[in-house]
């Protein structure tokens, strides 16, 4: 009985400290997207207050705050939007796909819906 006892309370003390393993593990997984955008987006997408170039894409392409304004933005919209062709450069041109690999969009993901729910720093 006490071998269940202690096995039962071990499994509450986990359970109780899922949340905050998973808040810190987003959180961390956001400060990453944040590094990896302003290294590969920020050449056409203005994706930080803390980026040091403006992009050189003229005019650029949407801003990460403006596109994360949307009404319509969720995890898996932005994941459609990075695993695909997306924007239009011109009139009728497309961006060509960024070709990340599936941890590169998690990144992203994650900073995008950081800065969304406002949580997100753009340092």
């Amino acid at each position: 009985m006490k071998t269940a006892s202690l096995l039962f309370a071990t499994m509450l003390a986990c359970g109780a400290a899922w949340p905050a393993w998973a808040q810190e593990s987003q959180s961390d997984l956001a400060a990453s997207g944040h590094d990896f955008a302003l290294k590969v987006c920020a050449a056409c997408h203005v994706v930080a207050a803390d980026q040091v170039s403006p992009p050189i894409l003229k005019p650029p392409a949407p801003s990460f705050l403006a596109l994360v304004r949307h009404r319509d933005v969720s995890e898996a919209s932005l994941r459609k939007l990075l695993s695909a062709p997306h924007g239009n450069l011109g009139r009728s041109a497309k961006m060509p796909n960024p070709q990340l690999a599936e941890f590169q969009i998690d990144k992203v993901v994650a900073y995008l819906l950081s800065l969304k729910t406002g949580k997100g720093s753009s340092k």
